[in-house]
């Protein structure tokens, strides 16, 4: 079957186009319509691409760890953008949501190396600032560190992911 929307071939008893989320065949139920359209084109995306998904969820985290709690002490919390490294990796991981939208456009794996640096940054700006809080007996870590610390390790991941699609054709 095609779609008729983009003319993408769809498999018989799918309800949306991989290719585009249009709706094929039976029309979905009222207020139902848009979100399972939505969902369809995500899932089509997901099974097509997993380095979009891990580097995406890593650059959210990374963004989210800056603004929570990286050191925790007696009076208020300090958060991720009150450390000095805090905002450069949030601008990091903006960056690194950039490259991810350039990597889509580009030749296959051109950006990947990029991906793997800017993650790299990322997790030496945050292992540096665990050593330094380590280093401060009275201060512990926050939450946010370690959220900011997985978000760093996701997008590199996601970069190791794309070398090694690249490298395997």
């Amino acid at each position: 079957m095609k779609c008729s929307k983009c003319g993408a071939e769809v498999p018989e008893g799918s309800g949306f186009c991989g290719s585009c989320g249009a709706t094929v065949g039976t029309a979905p139920a009222k207020g139902q319509g848009q979100f399972s359209q939505w969902w369809a084109s995500t899932a089509a995306l997901i099974g097509r691409d997993s380095v979009v998904v891990v580097v995406g969820i890593g650059v959210i985290l990374l963004c989210l760890g800056t603004f929570l709690s990286w050191i925790s002490r007696d009076g208020p919390d300090v958060l991720g953008l009150q450390v000095t490294a805090g905002p450069v990796v949030l601008a990091l991981g903006a960056i690194l949501a950039l490259t991810l939208v350039l990597s889509r456009g580009g030749t296959p794996g051109a950006w990947s190396v990029v991906i793997l640096v800017l993650s790299g940054v990322c997790l030496v700006l945050v292992f540096q600032t665990m050593i330094w809080i380590d280093d401060q007996r009275y201060y512990d870590m926050g939450a946010g560190l370690y959220v900011s610390m997985v978000g760093g390790f996701a997008t590199a991941s996601g970069g190791l992911l794309e070398t090694m699609r690249v490298l395997k054709k």
